[in-house]
């Protein structure tokens, strides 16, 4: 007899739980892994409390270079759904996902939100392509004489679209149609969430056009090419780049006819990241007086003033600034 108030009690709160419309798994926060930061930022501010986010690579690691480990399979085999930037960027995912085993896990390819723009040829710009900042100078006719390391092409669309808050509303509109087709409950929501988001990346933008507006010097090279897609949204021009291949050391006469165009077209800004190594890019800029600027495509927790994808923006925008005035 005594057990009948408990399943009485038992009854009642099941009750209370569905005469609310909430189910008792939907006080479990979903697993959703992205696969760098600036995409776990955006996607944890559209799932809000009803989705744990994690990043798969972790703070100061180039998804260029990275090599997945044990932890991240578990993570995987956790997970609900993964976020990736696409294009080839996780060229490891394969190979990372079958050993998971986790047959429910939906994979989601946010390049196909966007416009992408083709990658950078690895190849020093020839003398008669010269960059107006509108986007389309950063696709260098490649050298003729292809006898250098970087002779052969780069082909595909360039992956680093986060970088550009335009591209990265479109992104957060895919992530909203992929939470509201997994909980379709909480559809609203989500809605709510990534109207905020877009709101907050449209202000974004415009503060970097302000920022960049009255700008003379307009041109820089890059450590690699990230900046593909952010320097044409602000009538910039990123000229060249010192590793055609990320990781990769360039070849000393790749380097040597690089170190000529800088002071043919008398670019005098380097712009190097924290994930990858600066050694060519300080001995580039030491043969020519280039100066040199660090910017971050990815940011992290713990990264100070790039915490947040908002956060890692304005830094990157601060900080071209600067090296550009």
């Amino acid at each position: 007899m005594r057990g009948v108030p408990v399943i009485g009690i038992v009854m009642a709160y099941l009750w209370l739980l569905l005469g609310s419309g909430v189910s008792a798994a939907a006080g479990l926060r979903m697993g959703a892994i992205a696969s760098i930061f600036p995409l776990t930022d955006i996607v944890q501010q559209v799932g809000g409390e009803h989705w744990d986010v994690t990043t798969l690579i972790p703070a100061g690691a180039s998804a260029h270079t990275y090599e997945p480990t044990p932890e991240q399979v578990r993570q995987l085999a956790e997970a609900r759904v993964f976020f990736q930037v696409g294009l080839g960027l996780e060229f490891w995912l394969e190979k990372l996902v079958r050993a998971t085993e986790n047959a429910e896990l939906v994979r989601v390819d946010l390049s196909q939100a966007i416009e992408t723009l083709p990658a950078p040829s690895p190849e020093v710009p020839s003398p008669s392509r010269k960059g107006t900042g509108h986007g389309q100078e950063q696709l260098h006719r490649p050298s003729a004489r292809g006898d250098h390391d970087h002779s052969h092409m780069q082909t595909g669309a360039d992956v680093h679209y986060w970088l550009d808050p335009v591209r990265m509303q479109q992104v957060v509109s895919h992530v909203e149609q992929v939470f509201v087709r997994l909980d379709p409950e909480q559809a609203r929501l989500y809605a709510e969430r990534a109207q905020r988001v877009r709101m907050a990346l449209e202000a974004l933008h415009a503060e970097i056009l302000r920022q960049t507006q009255g700008l003379q010097n307009r041109r820089f090279i890059a450590l690699h090419a990230a900046w593909t897609y952010f320097a044409p949204r602000y009538d910039l021009w990123q000229a060249a780049v010192i590793e055609p291949f990320p990781g990769r050391e360039p070849s000393p006469r790749y380097l040597a006819d690089l170190a000529r165009f800088l002071r043919r077209e008398k670019v005098d800004a380097i712009v190097i990241e924290p994930q990858l190594t600066a050694a060519a890019a300080q001995a580039l800029a030491r043969e020519t007086g280039a100066r040199v600027g660090m910017l971050d495509p990815y940011g992290g927790p713990g990264v100070l003033g790039r915490e947040s994808y908002l956060d890692l923006m304005r830094y990157n925008a601060a900080a071209l600034t600067t090296l550009l005035q």
